[in-house]
């Protein structure tokens, strides 16, 4: 005796009854000779199910997008941050080695400045390790962006 296979209904609601006009009919038919849709009642459900999940998806890729921008201007913010902090602590060293030069020193003047400016910069990311987990943040933003 042969075992006959039970099918399961993949479409397991209740069915609904709507009216074509010809051309829609004609449309529907090769529509879906077109894209390989078994049946127009599938090719209805995908449609319904687009419909209604659409504007879902694209609420959610919204959200998402928002949610990338405002990463962004974190970041983006963070980044002033950094640098504002720079600025005012090289003005205030800027400020406490400000004395009036001889212009026959201005060459020494200039290799004086850029010395005490590595210097001043090592100590500024010295400052900035009290924060590691920023800093790195940075850092490595800024390197992979250079790359």
């Amino acid at each position: 005796m042969k075992k006959i296979k039970k099918q399961v209904k993949r479409l397991d609601g209740s069915k609904k009854l709507i009216a074509f006009t010809a051309r829609l009919e004609e449309d529907m038919r090769s529509f879906c000779r077109d894209k390989g849709i078994e049946s127009e009642s599938e090719l209805v459900r995908q449609a319904i199910a687009k419909f209604i999940y659409g504007s879902y998806e694209d609420e959610t890729f919204k959200l998402q997008g928002l949610k990338h921008l405002q990463e962004k201007v974190t970041e983006l913010h963070d980044m002033m941050n950094i640098l504002f902090s720079y600025i005012i602590k090289m003005n205030e060293s800027n400020m406490a080695y400000h004395p009036e030069i001889d212009s026959s020193l201005k060459e020494a003047a200039y290799i004086s400045a850029r010395t005490r400016h590595d210097r001043f910069f090592n100590i500024f990311q010295d400052s900035l390790k009290n924060e590691p987990s920023f800093f790195e943040r940075l850092l490595s933003k800024y390197y992979s962006d250079i790359k």
